[in-house]
């Protein structure tokens, strides 16, 4: 096994494919962008084809009747002696990329290669090229018959990049009983950068506020209340709030978190188009990130109260300093309706005596020839703490550039990926 090393032609085929298949990858459906995930899953059977025939690896795909266009993909070269070893969590979906409103420098859903080793594409870091990393880690396996000692299980998973959907995702894969043997395993996570390892994630729940206001002429503001500002100073009191109320822990400073926990609103729609128009109502949506010291559920119940005690103030004329106006000369005010959507995601501390993290660093020294440097981020994963709940052993790690996640002109370097090939067959070569 030690032999093996990224053969860049297959990899590059792959992820050639797969970057040209974005525009029909991008998951908003906000914005009625809905992902074909088995158009991406078609190129990576299509690589390991002959070795699925030859019986040496098994294929399936997971998607609940009506979501066929959307599936997951489990795939399973069985070791040769007892245990498993999972390889989870690299996805088919990307987040949209827009060439022009967010100023790439070329065009998103092509490939192109660059000086140095340059690869540039929407889906090149998160996560496609975890994706075509993961394809020929499997076909080379097969084309020089070599099985691990534990049973290899690679999933890679639909929707990844929006709410958590019934019949998709790891989470339908966990329901149809397919991650079972890996309880009480090794599982490493694909589907980070930076190779790290990254040692923790975030909890992540989304959220909307409704605010409404009275609108009316610009010129009368006595007689309106303005619902854009009355949303954004909400907004900013509850961000303040919650800042203090759950400040930085020593816990993260040990896990090496980038950034603490935060509340912020990332998106405001309003019907109004009119400069001298006050706006009636205005819908403002956005996402609390939680380091796992936390408990989820109890921090969003604090958040409610805390905004239904807000908009109780404002009905008895309390509102705090520095809000605009909230009742009109006639006595009509405005008003807050805030809600989270959904159950949210938990975020991970991951063990840092495991015998998986100890193999991971090993296997980065061997390859990278320094030191490891673990650090944790409020990026969230989904499913990640129920595997670690199952008693599975879960780490994270990826290759490629942390900067442009989510981010215009996302791009990486060949090397990482070479490199990062080499660590997971190190570390089917220590488990």
């Amino acid at each position: 096994m030690h032999a093996l090393s990224l053969r860049e032609d297959r990899f590059l085929e792959v992820l050639r494919r797969l970057i040209a298949l974005t525009p029909r990858l991008q998951n908003n459906p906000a914005a009625s962008l809905v992902p074909e995930e088995r158009l991406a899953a078609r190129v990576v059977l299509d690589a390991l084809a002959p070795h699925i025939q030859s019986g040496f690896l098994q294929a399936e795909s997971l998607a609940a009747p009506g979501c066929e266009a959307r599936p997951s993909l489990v795939l399973t070269v069985k070791g040769t002696g007892e245990g498993s070893v999972g390889f989870v969590g690299a996805h088919f979906d990307v987040v949209p990329a827009d060439a022009k409103a967010e100023g790439w420098e070329r065009d998103p859903f092509t490939l192109w290669e660059g000086p140095g080793g340059l690869l540039y594409g929407r889906g090149v870091t998160d996560c496609l090229g975890h994706v075509a990393v993961l394809t020929d880690l499997l076909a080379q396996l097969a084309e020089h018959g070599v099985r691990p000692r534990r049973t290899l299980k690679v999933v890679l998973i639909s929707n990844e990049e929006a709410s958590e959907l019934p019949g998709l995702g790891l989470g339908y894969v966990a329901e149809q009983g397919r991650l079972r043997d890996l309880v009480g395993q090794p599982v490493y996570w694909l589907d980070s950068a930076n190779f790290g390892p990254t040692v923790g994630t975030g909890g992540i729940s989304l959220w909307e506020l409704k605010v409404k206001g009275v609108g009316g002429h610009s010129g009368m503001p006595q007689n309106c209340v303005n619902a854009l500002e009355l949303g954004m100073a909400a907004s900013l009191e509850l961000a303040r709030w919650f800042h203090a109320r759950f400040p930085a822990t020593a816990d993260e400073k040990t896990w090496g978190f980038l950034s603490s926990s935060s509340l912020k609103a990332t998106v405001v729609e309003g019907a109004n188009t009119k400069e001298s128009k006050i706006p009636a109502e205005v819908l403002l949506r956005g996402d609390l990130r939680l380091t796992p010291f936390h408990d989820l559920q109890e921090v969003r119940a604090e958040v409610v109260r805390f905004m239904r005690e807000l908009d109780a103030r404002l009905e008895r004329g309390e509102a705090p300093e520095g809000f605009p106006r909230i009742r009109t000369a006639a006595g009509q005010r405005g008003a807050l309706e805030f809600r989270f959507l959904g159950e949210g995601m938990e975020g991970i501390a991951c063990r840092l005596d495991s015998p998986g993290l100890h193999a991971l660093q090993d296997a980065m020294r061997a390859v990278r020839g320094v030191e490891p440097t673990p650090f944790s981020l409020t990026g969230s994963l989904p499913l990640v703490k129920d595997l670690q709940r199952q008693g599975c052993d879960v780490q994270i790690t990826g290759f490629g550039e942390m900067a442009y996640y989510h981010a215009p002109n996302e791009q990486a370097r060949l090397e990482d990926f070479r490199q990062g090939f080499s660590i997971l067959r190190e570390l089917l070569t220590r488990l």
